[in-house]
């Protein structure tokens, strides 16, 4: 997770009905069939560092991709956003009513110290999956237990039906790991952790670097090719750019968008992911005068979303229309989207406590060029209505800190959905009882019972209409504002082959190798 027209509202199938909508993902440069050698470091700048690779507090993305490459799941979001496909599960199959599950485990997994998986270790790590307490258990939360039926099979209670039931998962937030590592760490588990996906941590060191090996026990044959991957903290944006065309690394991570021409003309790979980010700004209504309605909607209508599409991303972004990224299911850009009005944000604004005008201090991530840029262009639309607005860099791995303290007035980002599936985004944003409404203090029962009704709706287009009207409650209210809908962009050596992001931006190394 990440803290970032049509003219009819799109009805799509659940993927608990067994049928998802393809999510563009356009790779430039792609490497053809080749026999994968083995062997090789792969070295990959990203802008921050991680915080834990413990998935029940995991709340970051550097953080959440490496948990993806250490840990399994009982099933994955497929590559294309089609489907959902077997991972530590071979087979599935769910009750009509949605009240059940079961799963059947794959035969043979070990952890990467030659342990065997166990069914205690699966419901061990989904029971503290489900745990309300934990930062990601309302998106479980119709689950009441789960249950070993024998060696082989795993069971899921409901207390109402669930749709997202498998898009929740496919999320980092459902990696299964060692019980008894886990008992053996307790809450420096996260430190250590024990997985059974391709890769296994050999160091952390904070702030510059995590070093992961090859598992030697990985239940894949063959796989995974790399010896090593190693994730190096480089937070400026230019930086990256220069290491990865000088060949001190192979991967980066948050490319900018004025960046492509510069890395392809060094002969490099571009990856590109259309319409699965959504760049946000998240207001906290615990600071005055962001408790009112008025100035966060007066604030929203000074967003110049087609001046930022343009300027900041090159044609690779669109103005945005609602909170959820355009790929999401249940997408609806037809719930009165807040638009680029500065006639409209002076009257409003006008209407409540501070109608001159007033001063604040909006977060951005240090190194992040295409955020600052956003933050700037605001800055200027803000000031022709009476409101100054100081720009603050902070260190990524800071910044994420200061969102989940609260200890923030305004903060500029984006998000990216673990699935394509909108209960996670709208779980975390309006169930105030989850992540505080998202760390904003935002707090509306109606927003909340839609959440928890549209969880267990499982008629897609009684769904549909859940969610439509939870994106015209955030148009309404504004707790948060949304700017554009970009492409996610990768940059890659030519040497590094088979890297296949998903369709959600999300990645793992297990089929990818270096090219001598």
């Amino acid at each position: 997770m990440v803290m970032f027209s049509k003219s009819k509202v799109r009805s799509r199938q659940l993927l608990l009905g067994a049928c998802m909508v393809g999510l563009s993902v356009l790779f430039a440069g792609s490497a053809g069939a080749e026999t994968p050698v083995k062997g090789g470091t792969l070295v990959v700048a990203r802008a921050g560092d991680i915080f834990t690779l413990d998935p029940y507090n995991t709340q970051d993305d550097p953080s959440i991709f490496t948990e993806l490459t250490v840990f399994d799941r009982l099933v994955r979001l497929s590559a294309d956003g089609q489907g959902i496909e077997p991972e530590l599960a071979e087979k599935w199959s769910i009750a009509k009513d949605g009240m059940s599950a079961d799963f059947t485990l794959r035969d043979g997994v070990k952890f990467s110290d030659g342990t065997p998986m166990t069914a205690e270790d699966v419901v061990f790590s989904l029971t503290r999956a489900i745990d309300q307490k934990s930062s990601w258990g309302f998106l479980f939360s119709p689950v009441k237990a789960v249950t070993k039926v024998d060696e082989h099979t795993i069971h899921f209670e409901m207390s109402d039906p669930f749709a997202p039931l498998l898009p929740a998962l496919s999320t980092f937030a459902a990696s299964i790991y060692s019980k008894a590592n886990f008992e053996k760490w307790g809450e420096q588990a996260g430190n250590h952790p024990l997985g059974t996906a391709a890769f296994m941590l050999d160091h952390w060191t904070q702030g510059q670097e995590v070093v992961l090996v090859r598992n030697p026990h990985y239940w894949q044959a063959g796989k995974p090719y790399l010896d090593k991957v190693v994730f190096r903290v480089v937070g400026d944006d230019n930086a990256r750019v220069l290491q990865l065309n000088s060949g001190d690394v192979d991967l980066i991570t948050n490319v900018t968008a004025n960046q492509v021409d510069q890395i392809q003309s060094a002969g490099n790979r571009i990856y590109s992911l259309a319409g699965t980010v959504s760049g946000m700004i998240t207001f906290n209504e615990k600071i005055k005068p962001f408790d009112e309605i008025a100035v966060r909607r007066a604030l929203a209508h000074a967003v110049d979303r087609e001046a930022i599409a343009k300027v900041v991303f090159f044609g690779r972004a669109k103005a945005s229309k609602s909170i959820l990224p355009s790929s999401t299911f249940f997408y609806d850009p037809n719930t009165d989207p807040i638009g680029f009005d500065l006639v409209e944000a002076k009257k409003i604004l006008q209407s409540s406590s501070v109608p001159s005008g007033f001063e604040f201090q909006a977060d951005v991530p240090s190194g992040d060029s295409s955020v600052v840029t956003i933050a700037q262009i605001w800055a200027s639309s803000l000031a022709k209505i009476g409101v100054t607005m100081k720009i603050n860099p902070v260190e990524q791995t800071t910044m994420q800190d200061v969102i989940n303290s609260e200890q923030y007035t305004v903060a500029i980002g984006s998000w990216t959905n673990d699935t394509p599936d909108p209960d996670e985004l709208m779980g975390v944003s309006l169930d105030y009882t989850a992540q505080n409404g998202h760390h904003s203090n935002y707090h509306s029962d109606e927003a909340r019972n839609l959440v928890l009704a549209a969880r267990k709706e499982l008629d897609p287009k009684k769904r549909q209409d859940l969610y439509s009207q939870m994106q015209k409650i955030i148009n309404r209210d504004a707790p948060f504002t949304y700017t554009v809908d970009q492409d996610r962009l990768f940059a890659s050596r030519a040497s590094v082959q088979d890297f296949t992001p998903n369709s959600q931006g999300k990645y793992d190394f297990q089929n990818v190798w270096l090219k001598k």
